[in-house]
């Protein structure tokens, strides 16, 4: 007689995520990046100029353009991240998808916003590894 409270690997002895935990991490972190970037988006918005000094040089550059970019995608990722809460089929590999586009927004925001640049992409790499590393056909007892 067996009895099953965890699936366990038992080669390392860690629990797998699986189910509704592994969905609800997932969809956590990434509805947490997309208010993140949905609030750089506004902040690029109401700055409307910044100016950004170095040894030699100082230069100026409207980020109107990027405001909406970083607007749209933190609404695309709370879309992605609702339908991943909703258990569909497809949010999955939009997931991973839309964050890797938002990989790539945040680092061309980077010289205007270094520290929230770097925590938001290692917060959409994290989120990336737990979607793509949840195992959907293991179910918990």
């Amino acid at each position: 007689m067996t009895t099953k409270s965890l699936d366990v690997d038992r080669s390392t002895g860690q629990v797998s995520p699986s189910g509704a935990t592994a969905t609800l991490a997932a969809g956590a972190l990434l509805l947490t990046s997309a208010i993140l970037t949905f609030f750089v988006g506004v902040f690029a918005l109401t700055a409307d100029e910044v100016v950004v000094s170095g040894p030699g040089y100082v230069y100026t550059f409207q980020i109107t353009g990027w405001g909406w970019a970083n607007i749209l995608t933190g609404m695309v990722l709370a879309a992605v991240a609702v339908a991943l809460f909703l258990g569909t089929r497809w949010a999955r590999a939009a997931a991973i998808i839309v964050t890797c586009l938002a990989i790539v927004v945040t680092f061309l925001w980077m010289p205007y916003y270094p520290t929230g640049s770097v925590v938001l992409i290692a917060l959409d790499a994290v989120a990336i590894w737990g979607v793509a590393t949840w195992n959907t056909s293991r179910t918990t007892a």
